[in-house]
């Protein structure tokens, strides 16, 4: 619980008050700080290497190699921010629409495109999203396949790498479950920070 309130008075991480986001339910009963995951998100994010955060989307979440990669400086022209209603939605329940969009992209970290194409609708019924209103190009898919989240062979390695320095730190060892969990809400937290106050963000302000 200290944990979860340090994310919320940060204005950087909500736990979903509506649809059950359990990937964020279960690192909230970690021993882990705010300062922790975030420092964790910057590792996990900027790791080097074909199909990473990184290289797909680039330092501060624009100027990757990935044609079409959402530009994570600017949340109002993601395709869940869409999906889930825009402003007009946004504006009607701020905490329920960024609670709902933490969920979907927790688990687009944590599992890839192609999973979250094939299951997301069907394992959480309670988040209405409707694709006719994404206005970017190539919405056959919903999310593009070559989003490969935490599941690349460097992101892979990165996630190994980074349990290993946290139990040498904490002490705690993290199975793999908890590894996965872990780099989802805290690669979030980070790409959360580079909302740049725009017409195209102020999501996260």
């Amino acid at each position: 619980m200290r944990v979860l309130v340090g994310l919320i008075c940060l204005g950087l991480f909500v736990l979903p008050a509506l649809a059950a986001d359990k990937i964020a339910e279960r690192v909230a009963k970690m021993d882990i700080s705010e300062e922790q995951l975030f420092a964790i998100g910057e590792t996990l994010f900027n790791t080097e290497g074909a199909n990473t955060c990184l290289k797909c989307h680039g330092a501060g979440g624009h100027g990757g190699d990935q044609v079409g990669a959402a530009d994570l400086r600017h949340p109002r022209t993601w395709r869940s921010y869409q999906a889930l209603g825009g402003d007009e939605v946004f504006n009607a329940d701020k905490d329920a629409f960024l609670a709902n969009m933490a969920t979907i992209i927790h688990v687009l970290i944590r599992a890839g495109a192609p999973t979250w194409n094939l299951r997301f609708a069907k394992s959480h019924k309670d988040i209405e999203m409707d694709w006719s209103k994404v206005t970017i190009p190539d919405k056959v898919d919903k999310y593009n396949s070559m989003m490969k989240g935490i599941t690349s062979g460097p992101m892979k390695k990165a996630l190994k790498a980074m349990a290993k320095q946290f139990q040498a730190d904490s002490g705690i060892k993290l199975k793999s479950k908890e590894q996965k969990d872990v780099a989802a809400v805290a690669t979030y937290l980070y790409v959360r920070s580079f909302d740049d106050g725009s017409d195209k963000a102020g999501v996260f302000k």
